[in-house]
């Protein structure tokens, strides 16, 4: 009984341990959001999440509490997906290129046909999907210091890349070390020049 007992509360503990490191590496992509070059495809006109992921023959669907996939067989087509943000449904079309990879995203309200025949992907929040977007974010954050327009605001660029320390990685917290040394010695350059010319003008 207490054996049972203590292998439901495990259980039922692992789907609320993934949603929690969930909501941080949703957290980690927003602030790379206009940072850092990335493959993911928003879904939202003012929102980085949700959005659409990728990998090989798989889509994966991240809304802000879940994680989705559908089989990717739609390359040179275009089909309308069925997803739930913040428990209200909404419909993306999403045209595909030839080469499998996003070509545009329509942000209107799909029409009551294509609503009709609409995909919804099957929920898929686990240790591979969550690895999954580590490896993305990992990419990304190898890419901020190519970023340029990182360069005129590195206390902002800090600010980004503490948040992303919340996520559980060795590989990405090594690569936010070596990103955060570069903009530390930027902002320390930004502030003795500050410095600088405020001595200078006071002459």
């Amino acid at each position: 009984m207490k054996i049972l007992l203590f292998a439901g509360m495990f259980l039922s503990a692992v789907p609320a341990m993934a949603s929690q490191e969930l909501s941080r590496l949703i957290a980690c992509h927003e602030a790379l959001d206009g940072k850092s070059d990335a493959r993911t495809f928003k879904l939202e006109v003012t929102s980085p999440t949700p959005f659409t992921l990728i990998s090989g023959k798989k889509i994966y669907f991240i809304t802000s509490d879940s994680v989705s996939v559908l089989d990717h067989k739609y390359a040179d087509q275009s089909m309308t997906v069925k997803l739930e943000e913040k428990g209200q449904p909404f419909y993306r079309t999403i045209n595909f290129q030839k080469d499998g990879t996003v070509g545009n995203v329509s942000f209107e309200d799909a029409p009551r046909e294509a609503k009709a025949q609409a995909v919804t992907p099957r929920a898929q929040l686990d240790p591979d999907s969550i690895a999954l977007i580590k490896k993305e974010l990992l990419r990304q954050m190898n890419s901020v210091t190519g970023e340029y327009q990182n360069k005129y605001d590195p206390e902002d660029t800090l600010h980004a890349l503490n948040i992303c320390r919340q996520v559980e990685s060795k590989e990405l917290a090594a690569s936010i070390d070596k990103q955060s040394a570069f903009y530390e010695k930027l902002l320390h350059r930004k502030a003795s020049y500050k410095y600088q010319k405020g001595k200078a003008g006071h002459k």
